[in-house]
């Protein structure tokens, strides 16, 4: 009876320790910064994005936006993600929704940007809301935007949107 009764707390323990590791957020540099860029594997929860309009451009755009990828890391402070294409509103909401799509429909998510996610953190001035976390400041850190890809595979290009095989910029990871 005793050794029935250590089994059921022993069940329960497994199970409550299966839980905290579906649940747990997590944020990771996958690999050091190299000629691929850097990538960043990242719970969804610790991903937006935004469409920022542009207010000091005299380009050709009428109506001139910036896509920019938000990660919150373990420091509690936000790396920002970037590309430095300059797209029109129409565009860039529509990148926003692809890209949405694939961190809402994942389990974890690989962020792909060339630049320096590591580099000495200094406090931004921007502020960025996580709706499970709160609200924190960027960290002066940016990487400037290849790629997003879910543990579904599914994904999308800084470059050619939904159509380029962005899977095959670096390794496929194991998730």
């Amino acid at each position: 009876m005793a050794s029935l009764q250590r089994n059921k707390h022993s069940i329960i323990f497994v199970f409550y320790l299966f839980l905290q590791g579906c649940t747990t957020s997590s944020f990771y540099n996958v690999g050091k910064p190299n000629a691929s860029g850097t990538e960043i594997k990242v719970s969804p929860d610790r991903i937006i994005t935004e469409c920022e309009f542009i207010t000091d451009y005299d380009g050709d755009q009428k109506s001139p936006y910036g896509f920019m990828i938000h990660i919150l890391d373990l420091q509690n402070t936000v790396i920002t993600v970037s590309n430095g294409v300059v797209l029109e509103k129409e565009y860039c909401f529509e990148r926003q929704v692809a890209v949405d799509k694939i961190i809402k429909n994942a389990q974890s998510v690989i962020v792909s940007g060339r630049g320096n996610a590591e580099a000495p953190i200094v406090k931004g001035e921007f502020k960025h809301t996580f709706k499970r976390h709160g609200t924190y400041y960027g960290n002066g850190r940016s990487l400037n935007f290849l790629a997003i890809w879910n543990n579904r595979e599914d994904c999308y290009s800084g470059f050619n949107g939904e159509d380029d095989p962005c899977l095959l910029l670096n390794n496929p990871l194991n998730y």
